[in-house]
């Protein structure tokens, strides 16, 4: 018969060894379902409903929120993301089967192909209309400047203060952070940003700004 402190040295070696094992990972459900309820939220419309309900609300609190003045030495302002907010890239998601490869989003971002999201193209419109300054934060790069900016102009987004973008070669820790730098530095020059708008939590969080409004994205993921 084992003596005692032998006993319980096995057994503590036991469960160590236990707590060191890998745990087996579960299955993930297969991707192949979900990208075929991605492609059905956008063929029936729910997609383009959705986008535009939000579009709506930032719209009529805008129309509200414009019909007082700021302070002496503040400035209002709006401001928008880019992709899947102003322009979107559904033909290229579609095209690519949701997928993210790099050569091939620049290229088709060179192009210029993206379509305006009407209802949030609206909002834009009741900001410049009330003469409301209008910056684009956004994870595109520098180095994509000209594109986008013909881009946006071709589908009737042609006034706005500043587009603020990635500094090429300098990626951020995070999206979220560069967004939150960049509405920062905006207060600190007197704008009051009175709506965000964006598809992701990164465009949103943090603060500095008086309203947030989170359009539809269940294609990509941005931190």
């Amino acid at each position: 018969m084992l003596k005692l402190p032998f006993r319980l040295a096995l057994v503590s070696a036991v469960l160590w060894l236990a707590a060191a094992a890998p745990v087996p990972a579960l299955e993930p459900p297969n991707l192949f379902p979900h990208k075929q309820e991605l492609r059905a939220y956008v063929e029936s419309g729910e997609y383009a409903r959705s986008v535009a309900d939000v579009a709506l609300s930032a719209n009529k609190y805008l129309v509200r929120r414009m019909r007082h003045a700021p302070k002496p030495g503040k400035k209002l302002a709006v401001v928008f993301d880019i992709d899947e907010t102003t322009l979107s890239n559904l033909p290229h998601i579609l095209a690519e089967d949701f997928g993210y490869i790099p050569h091939a989003w620049d290229a088709w971002v060179a192009e210029g192909h993206a379509r305006a999201i009407v209802p949030v193209q609206t909002v834009y419109e009741t900001a410049i209309r009330g003469k409301v300054d209008v910056f684009f934060i956004t994870a595109r790069s520098e180095a994509q400047s000209a594109a986008t900016e013909r881009n946006l102009r071709e589908v009737g987004y042609d006034t706005w203060t500043r587009i603020i973008y990635l500094p090429t070669g300098q990626p951020p820790t995070s999206i979220a952070r560069f967004k939150t730098d960049a509405r920062r530095r905006l207060t600190e020059e007197g704008y009051v940003i009175i709506a965000n708008i964006g598809d992701q939590a990164s465009d949103l969080v943090n603060g500095y700004a008086e309203r947030t409004f989170k359009l539809p994205n269940p294609f990509y993921l941005a931190n």
